[in-house]
């Protein structure tokens, strides 16, 4: 019905939802932009919607302006580059300008003397400032003098470097797709605030006052959540310090920027949680389907994570291990023992199929640079909500129990009768610091092999 037009009813409440513009999705990092409303009320999210449609074409606004831009910006961004090899002395590059400049006259009427740096410098000012007189002709002022200020190094787009940026990642690699649509979004909003709020959407203009300005008015003074504020402050000042160290920007001004974590004085944080046995034993008696019943209980018997299940071939299953080739961490990459209560899940899951197969097919192919899991951890958030397995603390969005308690629960099951070296082989973490846990070489086969089938499912 048209009145419920850009609404969709979820089991958290009402949110908006739209679809980017097909050649704006690159920009912005995504194909559908939803924004709960944090209600489930229909009445107060057909109120709240317009704002929040509001807030999208804004940030619409300026991935057009800024694509749109990109011509100008990329021939600016050229022109900087020819300017900085010319005062680093590349020799090619004076040398292709050398001639372009006339002979300079001091009042005297007597040659200035100029360092061949210096003679390439001002004839290639003098060449780009016939692009700018061309541009200001096709586009206007404002367009030439935007290119002036990016050629000259006055100004550089927000997110000019922004791909570059992903791509490079840090210690890890690249930066995984998920996270790299999640920081398009983050610092695409913040282009957008700039826009709104009069500030030049350049590297430059963001001083730590700006940057104040926008925690302020953008996060403080709206009321948004502050562990989401303090991600988006973190994928900011993560962006700042890749640009600091390739010599773009000077220093980091959103370095301690983020929010305090307000809580009642003397109550503890809430913390994410293992499952405990009565819940676990709901979500196994409650009639999964087939397949969130495999993926629970071989989360539960072996602390693996939910990505990590779904990336395992059939290959990688043989022999009574699960041999893990990719993971979050380094850490990670483990063989772990095969529980005897899965035996009979590995066996029919693995049954008259090729050693390439997964062993979870649901998902289908793996998409480049997706989560396999991330279909099914949704699903897993419905069941277990359906099933009363929740628990939000008054004013946090997100439950303390998800599939990566299952984790937890193994965790805190093997913890019972082993000691936590073994464990951390297992599950995949660093040991730590005791000298004992770096030189020992690690837990035997045979300590994990026991460790392992000593967790049992509740009852």
């Amino acid at each position: 019905m048209a009145e419920y037009r850009w609404l969709e009813r979820r089991a958290r409440g009402w949110y908006c939802v739209k679809d980017v513009p097909r050649p704006l999705r690159a920009t912005l990092g995504k194909k559908r932009w939803v924004v709960s409303l944090h209600t489930r009320d229909l009445h107060v999210a057909l109120a709240r919607r317009h704002a929040a449609l509001a807030s999208f074409e804004a940030e619409i606004a300026t991935a057009r302006s800024t694509a749109g831009a990109s011509p100008l910006i990329e021939a600016g961004m050229a022109w900087r580059g020819t300017f900085a090899r010319i005062d680093a002395g590349n020799a090619s590059q004076i040398a292709a300008f050398s001639g372009r400049d006339e002979t300079r006259l001091n009042d005297e009427g007597r040659e200035i003397d100029r360092t061949a740096q210096q003679v390439a410098r001002d004839g290639a000012e003098l060449v780009m400032s016939e692009d700018f007189d061309r541009m200001r002709e096709e586009r206007g002022d404002a367009a030439a003098a935007a290119f002036q200020a990016v050629a000259l190094g006055h100004a550089t787009p927000l997110l000019h470097y922004l791909d570059q940026w992903l791509a490079e990642g840090g210690a890890r690699g690249p930066v995984a797709e998920r996270t790299a649509r999640q920081y398009r979004s983050d610092l695409a909003q913040l282009a957008t605030w700039a826009t709104t709020a009069g500030v030049p959407p350049t590297i430059e203009a963001f001083t730590a006052k700006v940057v104040g300005r926008f925690v302020t008015e953008a996060m403080v003074g709206t009321g948004a959540n502050r562990k989401t504020s303090n991600r988006k402050i973190s994928a900011a000042s993560s962006y700042w310090r890749w640009l600091a160290k390739r010599a773009v920007a000077e220093g980091n001004p959103w370095q301690g920027q983020s929010l305090s974590k307000a809580r009642p004085r003397g109550e503890a944080p809430a913390e994410p949680r293992p499952f405990t046995d009565p819940e676990l034993t709901t979500l196994l008696s409650g009639s999964p389907d087939p397949e969130i019943s495999d993926a629970i209980r071989i989360g539960a018997l072996s602390g693996m994570r939910i990505e990590e299940i779904y990336r395992l071939t059939v290959a990688d299953c043989a022999g009574d291990w699960f041999n893990i080739r990719r993971s979050k961490t380094t850490a990670g990459i483990r063989r772990v023992p095969t529980h005897p209560a899965l035996a009979s899940i590995i066996a029919r899951r693995t049954a008259n199929k090729p050693t390439t197969a997964y062993l979870f097919p649901e998902p289908g192919p793996l998409r480049s640079g997706r989560e396999r899991s991330m279909a099914v951890s949704k699903r897993f958030g419905h069941y277990r909500i359906r099933l009363g397995v929740d628990e939000r603390p008054a004013g946090q969005r997100h439950s303390l129990v998800n599939f990566h308690s299952l984790r937890r629960w193994f965790v805190t099951k093997a913890r019972h009768g082993f000691d936590r070296a073994v464990v951390a082989a297992i599950v995949g973490h660093e040991a730590g610091n005791l000298t004992d846990d770096v030189y020992s070489g690690g837990p035997t086969d045979a300590a994990k092999v026991a460790c392992v089938a000593s967790v049992c499912l509740p009852s």
